[in-house]
């Protein structure tokens, strides 16, 4: 999957949310190969996680950006590293989703 470069976005809907994660009141999520992204109602952040292999392993990187009109801005918060199980991921998602935006 490409940048976040632009809004318009790459995933649909999806009722399934492979993390299952406890969103936040106004957060959702979408689903797409393999990357899950959740927003905010207000458009203004998005966290996005990517699984990916290398070798014969598997990885799951966490990327964080805030809306600016237009475009998705990379914003550096300590999650924008890989990590070696899906559970550790979907934690450290959880725990930036519950102080982001106040949590709403």
């Amino acid at each position: 999957m490409t940048g976040e470069g632009r809004r318009g976005d790459d995933a649909e809907p999806s009722a399934d949310d492979p993390y299952d994660l406890d969103l936040p009141t106004g957060w959702s999520a979408r689903c797409r190969d393999r990357a899950t992204v959740y927003e905010n109602d207000r458009g203004d952040h998005r966290v996005r996680i990517v699984e990916f292999s290398k070798g014969l392993s598997l990885y799951w990187w966490v990327d964080v950006f805030d809306g600016d009109g237009d475009e998705w801005e990379p914003r550096e918060v300590g999650l924008g590293e890989s990590y070696t199980d899906p559970e550790s991921a979907a934690a450290a998602v959880e725990a930036y989703l519950a102080t982001a935006d106040g949590g709403n």
